[in-house]
């Protein structure tokens, strides 16, 4: 039997996030590739097709299409592979798909552009983003979590500038060093330090890009 549109309401209600995008219909092969791959990268999540970004659920019409698209992205346009997972919602007559795509085990995982290139992304809040030389590089070290782990709490007590950082971030975007600084009223040699520690134990990532570098909720 089919699942009805209760968990669909549920994810709806949420919005978009980390681990959830919502999608009218199944774009380019190599653009929902981007998502499938940053997905992979960071902590998994969930693709859910026929819900506009407004949250009204349309519905799909043709199932078989949308999942071959989704099909080639992971098993083609996503290098390693990435496996992924259907399940079809329907209620009043309208389908959704929901594609389940599980944190990877062969990080750091690449999309193929259109242009040839191959580019790794990560999921930061409810964007898609390329990811840094030093994201790509942590990816390579870094253990995949399991059911039993709790992703909201350090396997450490965090002090009070640590904690009101993981706070801000919850509600922000990102952070700059600077931004650090002047929000714990830290010294640069004290705030780098404690970005640092918090990188190394996987609870921040750094991102580069341009040369500006910040840091997001891992």
């Amino acid at each position: 039997m089919p699942n009805n549109h209760e968990q669909i309401k549920q994810w709806i209600r949420e919005g978009e996030g980390s681990q959830l995008e919502f999608k009218t219909q199944v774009p380019d092969t190599w653009k929902i590739a981007k998502t499938i791959c940053a997905f992979a990268n960071t902590r998994g999540g969930h693709i859910v097709v026929g819900v506009m970004d407004n949250g009204e659920i349309v519905g799909i019409i043709d199932q078989q299409n949308e999942i071959n698209k989704l099909k080639a992205a992971a098993y083609q346009y996503c290098y390693p592979a990435v496996d992924i997972e259907f399940e079809i919602y329907t209620d009043n007559y309208l389908p959704i798909l929901v594609v389940k795509v599980s944190e990877g085990h062969e990080k750091p995982y690449r999309a193929l552009h259109q242009n040839g290139k191959d580019i790794a992304y990560v999921r930061v809040r409810d964007k898609t983003l390329i990811a840094s030389r030093a994201v790509e590089k942590s990816l390579l070290n870094e253990p995949v979590k399991t059911n039993d782990d709790n992703n909201d709490t350090p396997q450490r007590t965090l002090n009070s500038k640590e904690q009101g950082l993981i706070n801000y971030l919850e509600k922000r975007e990102q952070i700059t060093l600077k931004e650090f600084m002047q929000l714990m009223n830290l010294s640069k040699r004290r705030a780098r330090r404690l970005l640092v520690d918090l990188v190394r134990e996987g609870i921040l990532r750094i991102h580069d890009h341009s040369g500006d570098e910040y840091y997001t909720l891992s």
